[in-house]
């Protein structure tokens, strides 16, 4: 009997348990400011893109969609092809939700604390983003 050899595409796990560790770091630290601002309500007077009002949004898409949702995507990558014995169906398309994920942290990064919302909680990433939000679904579950 001959057994099968199974080659996983452990790099695009990688990269999504770094990017979690990444934005993990920056959406806690961005919460810790935040906690700061409590003990201390003056010290970020004056810059109204770290006011409290705009950075709390960004804390939590941070650590919900930064976070959370790039631990989830590791974890689906790696246990998918080990509970098929596959690699995913194509490279690219491990890499474009990757990407296409880091950009719409990014975006959201930007957009956030320059006040870009449409003021709904735990839903204030503007049109463009959810767009770009349902192509990397799309692609992922492709």
């Amino acid at each position: 009997m001959q057994t099968e050899q199974f080659y996983y595409d452990n790099k695009i796990v990688r990269k999504f348990i770094n990017a979690t560790i990444f934005w993990g770091i920056i959406g806690m630290s961005v919460g810790l400011l935040l906690a700061f601002m409590f003990l201390f309500p003056n010290l970020t007077d004056g810059i109204s893109w770290l006011s409290f009002g705009r950075l709390r949004p960004l804390h939590t898409n941070a650590v919900i969609f930064a976070f959370v949702g790039n631990a989830i995507f590791a974890g689906v990558y790696y246990s998918t092809q080990r509970l098929l014995k596959a690699r995913m169906w194509q490279d690219w398309l491990s890499n474009f939700n990757f990407w296409g994920w880091q950009a719409i942290i990014v975006a959201a990064a930007i957009t956030l604390p320059l006040g870009y919302t449409t003021s709904k909680e735990y839903a204030e990433l503007e049109w463009p983003i959810d767009i770009m939000i349902a192509l990397v679904w799309v692609a992922f579950g492709a």
